[in-house]
């Protein structure tokens, strides 16, 4: 390894590390109560969405499928774990005899 490979290596680990730790400082600071608080207790839930359904917009009947059945193991176990276990396992099981 070059010094040059060396100090790059160095300095992404640093940009990286004020990341995280910015990120623990600046979630103190962040409010717990009120419409702030309930707006981020709200926000994993509506990431997860915005990353799932254009999948689902666009995928075939494998993707379609999957979803019926992570909905349905939701509505069942009210187990998060559990809904993307099943959502995981079907979709790659659907897509193995549907098809892409």
């Amino acid at each position: 390894m070059t010094l040059d490979s060396a100090a790059v290596l160095l300095a992404l680990a640093l940009v990286a590390f004020g990341l995280r730790a910015g990120g623990i400082v600046l979630g103190g600071l962040m409010p717990t109560a009120g419409k702030g608080g309930q707006f981020l207790r709200e926000l994993p839930g509506t990431i997860m969405v915005s990353l799932i359904a254009p999948m689902i917009a666009f995928g075939g009947p494998a993707e379609w499928l999957a979803t019926v059945i992570s909905a349905l193991t939701a509505w069942f176990t009210r187990n998060l774990l559990a809904t993307m276990a099943a959502g995981l396992v079907a979709v790659w099981l659907l897509r193995q005899t549907l098809g892409p």
